[in-house]
């Protein structure tokens, strides 16, 4: 417990109770009411400050008030704030933590180790961490819904720019990544977040000379933009924004004082944001990517008047020797009894015949077990969208046995019959 006169204590409770209807500071107790808007993180630096400057070394962090809506926006910032001032010796002790928390890796964010779920998880990532995070991404990403031609390598893309920009120009050597899906309202957020200069001091020793962090922000969106052509040619942030311009997609960015923001088709400044010191500028990609309708890469990715098609290999690698994409599923299906797992493997179908349109094998191969429900998700809804001369063309089974392939032709039969009633009352 910290010793101050009652003058000084009457003053930071008054410091601390001001507006503080996202996070409230009480002599050592932190109090959160709400992690699904960046103010949040705005309140919490303010607040660390005025403590700091009071002598408060050692808070108690709750969390009980908080319900299940937590966006990327703020958690990964929190995550990477309460991570830096631990580094400066003050401590957080963290209670009444909700369940939901669990497998968040919110407070405290994590390396990626190339195993589990990576959706909904706070990350902690390096240059060399890059290439594995952003894959897992998008595989991840591909399961959870089905996408318009060309989203999964605009989305794969994008964050690859994004959280290179942050190695390449933060002067930082770590970042902190989180991403959703979000069917309902059919985006993908996500946010990467750097301890780092920011974007204003990272442009001060080159030939720009943007005039305050708002300036600088700008700056660095129009294109080939960049501090240091060696190192960059300054398109990340450009081309981010003009697919963001596309459909109804969102961009914030915070960086230093300054804030931007892109959404429904309007823009949006100011210079008023909190930084933690001069040094110390941290900067916030925050993009919402739509994909209700199609991403045109012919619209957005076009850099000094020509189109810029990236390079993926992520389809390439699922093909055997003969070109086919191959698809174990006992390695890549999370069971083979329940509706849910089989969506994630049929979404995974959709967008690579969307994307290349090969031969796909599935592999039942070590299978001892289908559920009906299993067979009708994968299987049966296949070939009802496909039809049966595209479905007998592009999907090849192997490893199956005579009672799977009864299973299997049964839920087709069903499939059909319920699609026909279906139709013959419309």
């Amino acid at each position: 417990m910290n010793n101050f006169n009652k003058n000084s204590l009457s003053n930071y409770k008054k410091r601390m109770n001001e507006n503080r209807r996202n996070v409230k500071f009480n002599n050592e107790n932190i109090i959160f009411y709400k992690l699904n808007h960046p103010k949040v993180v705005s309140d919490f630096i303010r607040g660390m400050k005025t403590a700091i400057k009071y002598g408060f070394k050692k808070f108690n962090v709750d969390f009980s008030y908080v319900d299940v809506q937590v966006f990327p926006n703020v958690v990964v910032p929190l995550s990477a704030l309460f991570e830096y001032y631990e580094s400066q010796g003050y401590e957080f002790i963290y209670k009444k933590m909700p369940r939901f928390f669990e497998g968040m890796n919110f407070p405290t964010p994590q390396k990626y180790k190339g195993k589990g779920g990576i959706l909904n998880k706070v990350w902690e990532f390096s240059s060399e961490d890059i290439g594995a995070v952003v894959d897992a991404f998008i595989e991840e990403i591909g399961r959870c819904d089905t996408y318009p031609k060309g989203f999964l390598t605009a989305t794969e893309w994008a964050l690859t720019e994004v959280m290179d920009n942050v190695i390449q120009h933060s002067n930082s050597p770590n970042g902190f990544v989180m991403g959703q899906v979000h069917p309902t309202t059919k985006h993908v957020a996500i946010t990467v977040f750097d301890m780092g200069c920011g974007i204003f001091n990272s442009f001060k020793n080159s030939n720009h000379h943007p005039r305050n962090a708002v300036d600088a922000i700008t700056l660095a969106l129009q294109e080939s933009i960049t501090r240091d052509k060696s190192i960059g040619q300054g398109n990340g942030l450009f081309g981010l924004s003009s697919l963001i311009k596309q459909g109804d997609s969102r961009l914030k960015i915070t960086s230093g004082r300054g804030y931007y923001s892109y959404t429904y088709g309007n823009s949006i400044t100011y210079e008023n944001c909190p930084v933690i010191s001069n040094e110390i500028n941290m900067t916030t990609v925050d993009f919402m990517l739509d994909y209700s309708t199609a991403v045109s890469f012919e619209k957005a990715l076009v850099f000094n008047g020509s189109i810029y098609t990236p390079i993926t290999l992520r389809i390439e690698n699922m093909e055997d020797i003969d070109g086919n994409i191959y698809i174990n599923i006992r390695k890549e299906s999370n069971g083979t009894g329940t509706r849910q797992a089989a969506s994630q493997i049929k979404n995974k179908i959709f967008n690579i015949l969307k994307e290349e349109p090969k031969i796909i094998i599935l592999d039942f191969t070590g299978i001892s077990v289908i559920s009906s429900s299993y067979a009708d998700e994968l299987l049966a809804k296949l070939f009802s969208s496909l039809g049966l001369f595209q479905f007998n063309r592009v999907i090849k089974m192997i490893g199956l046995t005579d009672e799977q392939q009864l299973i299997l032709q049964k839920s087709v039969i069903q499939r059909i019959i319920e699609d026909s009633k279906t139709t013959s009352i419309t």
